[in-house]
């Protein structure tokens, strides 16, 4: 998929408008790669050497894949459902009605952004592209390489399987067929195993061990995520026990701050606990889990406060000098995570404010 995907890299001959090519190109890559640091990684490997061969500056090039899972378009992930949980809907209504049309725009705020940024950055530092045109990009590490293009060109479709299949059966297309997402998920594996059944024709040992890498992955994962989700249930009952949840609320109606005032606090919170931890997840599961009842008490539709904080989470996570993968990429690239945050601070404070605007228009 990611190699179809950077062909069109190949027409675009300015620098400036491969910027924001590149950075929508890391949005589509980011709706099958859920991994900040993994789809980071992938993306500068894959289009990185193209984009410096065409003279843009490698700390452009780093901010442009730093922010690629920012303003998360993914269907399917935990922090999706959570949200979409504590707002009473669907995953389905959450991403299609809400999250998708508040982040599409959004997305296209902080491309822009990166265009003027990344040129005017350039320019303070007398960067000029002509004068680097056919320069190469050589990465730090042993472990960072292009991915095999040996398999078939239809297996791009494999990773969307779990998205299309979520839609299909639903109240959207066939109705009178009931799937939950971990069903899919294994249906969808199932697929990908026969195809890899008829394209080794029956070779155990090949099936056996991408089986195997699926399930060490999920447990991976799901280790990380059941920590911070047991984490931030005991932080949000001992945050409820301690009466601070009707105090906030009690505050915010004493000032007339009301839904929008409230909104801001849980994304300005989101920001900086994101910022200080360089994870999403630490900053958004412990407060998912308060807001049902702030909303409730205050009479708003819970997406106005789940929502932008849901994405602030995403959003701001550039900025953090400690992210995963802001270490990873300024490491690749041998530069300063600092600088590799400040030539992705505007996009991304861009993106915040942008996102939600837009979010609160939908949740009205």
């Amino acid at each position: 998929f990611v190699n179809i995907a950077i062909k069109p890299l190949s027409i675009i001959k300015s620098p400036y408008a491969l910027v924001f090519l590149a950075f929508l190109l890391g949005k589509a890559v980011s709706m099958v790669i859920t991994s900040a640091v993994g789809l980071g990684v992938l993306c500068l490997a894959l289009m990185g050497p193209a984009l410096a061969a065409l003279g843009m500056n490698k700390k452009a090039i780093g901010a442009v894949f730093v922010t690629s899972g920012a303003a998360s378009l993914v269907l399917i992930g935990g922090s999706t459902a959570a949200a979409a949980k504590a707002c009473s809907l669907s995953i389905l209504d959450y991403v299609f009605v809400f999250k998708i049309p508040a982040a599409l725009p959004t997305v296209l705020v902080m491309g822009l952004a990166h265009v003027f940024w990344q040129k005017y950055l350039d320019r303070r530092e007398g960067w000029n592209p002509q004068e680097h045109m056919g320069e190469q990009l050589v990465f730090e590490g042993e472990d960072v390489k292009k991915p095999s293009t040996a398999a078939p060109k239809f297996y791009a479709i494999l990773p969307f399987l779990p998205m299309i299949f979520v839609v299909v059966f639903s109240r959207y297309c066939i109705d009178s067929i009931k799937l939950d997402i971990t069903t899919l998920m294994f249906f969808c594996v199932a697929i990908a195993m026969i195809c890899e059944a008829v394209r080794w024709r029956g070779s155990i040992e090949k099936l056996g061990a991408g089986l195997k890498a699926f399930l060490m992955s999920m447990g991976k994962a799901m280790s990380g995520v059941v920590a911070l989700v047991i984490a931030a249930g005991i932080f949000a009952e001992g945050f409820k026990a301690l009466g601070m949840v009707d105090a906030i609320v009690n505050l915010s109606s004493s000032v007339g701050a009301g839904a929008i005032g409230m909104s801001i606090l849980f994304v300005v919170i989101t920001t900086l606990v994101t910022i200080i931890t360089g994870s999403n997840g630490a900053s958004f599961y412990p407060l998912i889990e308060m807001v049902p009842k702030i909303a409730k008490d205050m009479g708003v539709n819970p997406v106005m406060l789940v929502l932008p904080m849901h994405q602030a989470s995403t959003i701001a996570r550039p900025l953090s000098p400690v992210a995963g993968v802001v270490v990873a990429i300024a490491a690749m690239l041998k530069m300063s995570p600092l600088e590799l945050v400040k030539r992705a601070s505007v996009p991304s404070i861009a993106g915040l404010i942008a996102h939600h605007i837009f979010a609160f228009w939908l949740s009205l």
